[in-house]
């Protein structure tokens, strides 16, 4: 067997040898015993040669057990049959009888007992040869291996009988621990789980797990068992322990697990971060009480304990506040049961998320919801929210109104071109037909704007149920973010119909303005004709004179009411025509030999009538002074009207080519009535007046104050 071979010595060939060689022994005190027991019975011994026979029988149960009880049948039927010739001769025939049966008892109880040691024998031989522990025979108090079985001599990487004999310091790397280690288990001689670190053959390290136990004598079984894997394995179940605890570290979401005591047996840090605790002040305390406000806990942990008991809960999702030295906070998550190796439930496992800000945002936004439904529903103007493709998915009460249909008939159901048409027939001649624009459905967008900041709006018509339109004021923008939009429509038929009456008398107020500054202007015109028939009876030049200038005076005021008569624009005139026209009058009222050019200069288009008159005057009297002084016995002459404006005021400048202003000329001394009318006009305006006295002639520069209304 394999510890006989190993403590021995012997090959397979050895065995064959010993077999033959029992064989041989038996077989040779058999034959001796034979003759012997024939030699006394030819003597006449009988009593006492047939024990001759125990011999092969004892060799027979020792080494062959199993065949030691058919053997003592054998040996005692031989031992009958032996005597059975001289049967006669013999004194006591019983005797040999009785010896047969003691022979055949001898071998049987022989080879049982034989048969037993053996059993014991092969079941420690198996032992030692199969135990997936290396098992070591030290004999003390020198520490020498007496024998060793083959599971340490592969675990230490040696050949069969290799160790047999060695010093136990051999394979035990640290000797002052080995001598420690026997010298404490002295007295006791025997020890369990003692870890250590045996030595391989090649020089590599071996962690160990020994155990001591009683031999026979001074000896000690050591058994030794290979931890190294194990070892291994916990240092990298320790490793994925870590690497899971920086998983658990770094998830974005709380995950902790409450034992059947209800006490947290792990946290990760994002947990840590949410209860505003230190792993260590989270762990091992009692979730319910800590943690949980009051109001809730007997909740929560009646449903805990249903969950415990494999009892269905409704889901397995939770939402509730905890308490946190910052105060509460909410999370929500869900939970999931966690088994040990009997598939019992023994603790749960939650994973969740601080969503207090969420849920605030949520109940913002459930009040902002609720605020645009408010405004959406009672706001001034018929509201609908509508597709791409231009169908009402909602309106508001007042659409309904407007309308004359109900939610039912409109929403998901009637389209944009259902209530505004591209095209619409005129009311008042059947034959016309009035396209609305930009009635089309999407409205148009300026790609260049904002997204979500775009607002379409348009005055349309709009079809009611009835079949009569109505005016409205459209506004329409898309819905950020959608693929609607929302319109928003204001139903102005009534004002428009008041604009219309409005307009209406309007018109009928500028027909009659018109018709008043015709009519003033036909009166002056009445006026300048009667002093022109004046001028006739009159010979004195000096009254001829003052009647003409009184007569163009009067002309240029009733040339604003003639321009302002012609104008669309009652309220003003453009100063360009009216200061053409008002000079070529003043030049035309003079009969002069010298040639006068005219250069005029307006960049104002309008200008009201508060302002036209006075400057209209102005213009009068300087032009009537360049006539009349500036080019005396000259043949030509060049007067500039000139007209612009800034922010603040107009600038007025008339200016002539002629001789010019006298020496020590004062515009506010002079008793002229021209003069005059012109500083007191300019007065009027809130006006200042520059005089450029330059040869050739002079410049009027007036600065009035522009009185454009609000």
């Amino acid at each position: 067997m394999e510890g006989t071979e190993r403590s021995g010595g012997f090959s397979p060939a050895d065995d064959g040898w010993h077999l033959n060689f029992w064989v041989a022994v038996i077989i040779t005190f058999s034959i001796i015993s034979v003759v012997i027991i024939l030699y006394g019975i030819s003597i006449g011994v009988t009593n006492l040669t047939p024990y001759l026979f125990l011999i092969p029988i004892i060799f027979v149960a020792y080494r062959f057990p199993e065949r030691g009880i058919s053997f003592s049948l054998i040996v005692g039927i031989l031992n009958m049959l032996l005597h059975y010739p001289f049967i006669g001769a013999l004194a006591e025939p019983y005797l040999i009888f009785v010896n047969s049966i003691v022979l055949v008892g001898a071998g049987v109880a022989t080879s049982l007992l034989s048969g037993e040691v053996n059993k014991e024998k092969t079941r420690y031989e198996a032992i030692f040869s199969t135990s997936q522990a290396g098992i070591l025979l030290i004999e003390r108090p020198n520490l020498t291996i007496s024998e060793v079985n083959s599971r340490l001599e592969r675990m230490l990487f040696y050949h069969p009988g290799e160790l047999q004999g060695a010093h136990l310091g051999r394979i035990w790397k640290n000797t002052d621990e080995m001598e420690a280690f026997f010298s404490a288990i002295a007295e006791v001689r025997s020890a369990s789980d003692v870890e250590t670190r045996f030595l391989r053959k090649d020089g590599d390290e071996v962690v160990v797990l020994l155990s001591v136990g009683s031999g026979y004598g001074k000896s000690v079984v050591l058994t030794v068992s290979d931890i190294t894997a194990r070892k291994i394995a916990e240092k990298e179940r320790e490793q994925e322990r870590l690497r899971s605890q920086t998983y658990l570290n770094t998830a974005g979401v709380m995950l902790f697990v409450i034992k059947a005591n209800h006490n947290v047996a792990l946290a990760n840090r994002r947990a840590a971060e949410v209860l505003g605790q230190n792993e260590s002040m989270i762990i091992s305390h009692n979730w319910f009480s800590t943690f949980l406000p009051e109001g809730i806990r007997d909740d929560e942990r009646h449903r805990f304990n249903q969950i415990l008991t494999g009892k269905p809960v409704s889901d397995d999702s939770f939402e509730y506040p905890v308490l946190t030295p910052r105060g509460e906070r909410l999370i929500a998550g869900h939970f999931t049961i966690l088994r040990d190796e009997n598939a019992l439930i023994n603790s749960v496992l939650y994973s969740a998320d601080d969503v207090t800000e969420s849920r605030r945002m949520q109940e913002e936004i459930r009040i902002s919801e609720a605020n645009y439904r408010t405004l959406f529903e009672v706001g001034g103007a018929a509201t609908a929210i509508l597709n791409k493709e231009g169908i009402l998915t909602l309106i508001n009460t007042r659409f309904e109104r407007l309308s004359g249909y109900t939610r039912v008939e409109v929403e998901d159901r009637m389209n944009w071109n259902d209530f505004i048409p591209g095209k619409v027939r005129g009311t008042e001649d059947a034959n016309s037909e009035s396209e609305i624009l930009n009635a089309e459905w999407p409205p148009e967008t300026e790609t260049d704007r904002v997204p979500g900041m775009q607002l379409w709006e348009s005055e349309l018509l709009f079809l009611v149920h009835d079949g009569t339109y109505r005016n409205v004021i459209c506004w329409t923008s898309p819905i950020p973010g959608t693929d609607r939009y929302l319109a928003s429509i204001l139903d102005i038929t009534s004002r428009k119909e008041a604009e219309d009456e409005l307009r209406q008398s309007l018109q009928e107020k500028e027909v009659l303005l018109k018709e008043v500054h015709h009519r003033v202007k036909n009166n002056m015109q009445v006026i300048s004709s009667l002093l022109s028939l004046q001028s006739g009876s009159i010979t004195d030049p000096e009254s001829l004179e003052r009647l003409r200038e009184s007569q163009n005076r009067i002309k240029s005021m009733a040339l604003v009411h003639e321009s302002l008569y012609q104008s669309e624009n009652l309220a003003s005139i453009d100063p360009a025509g009216y200061l053409r026209n008002l000079a070529s009058e003043v030049i035309s009222s003079y009969s002069l030999e010298t040639a006068i050019t005219m250069k005029f200069s307006i960049t104002v288009h309008t200008m009201d009538i508060d302002t036209a008159l006075p400057c209209g005057l102005i213009v009068n009297e300087l032009v009537s002074n360049s006539l009349k002084h500036g080019f005396k016995d000259r043949k030509e002459g060049k007067i500039t009207i000139r007209l612009d404006e800034t922010d603040d005021e107009y600038i007025l400048s008339a200016s002539d080519d002629g001789r010019g202003l006298p020496a020590g000329f004062d515009i506010a001394s002079l008793d002229s009535l021209g003069i005059k009318l012109i500083n007191v006009l300019t007065r009027q305006m809130r006006g200042r007046i520059e005089i450029e006295n330059k040869a050739p002639g002079v410049a009027f520069i007036f600065h009035i104050p522009r009185t454009d209304p609000a």
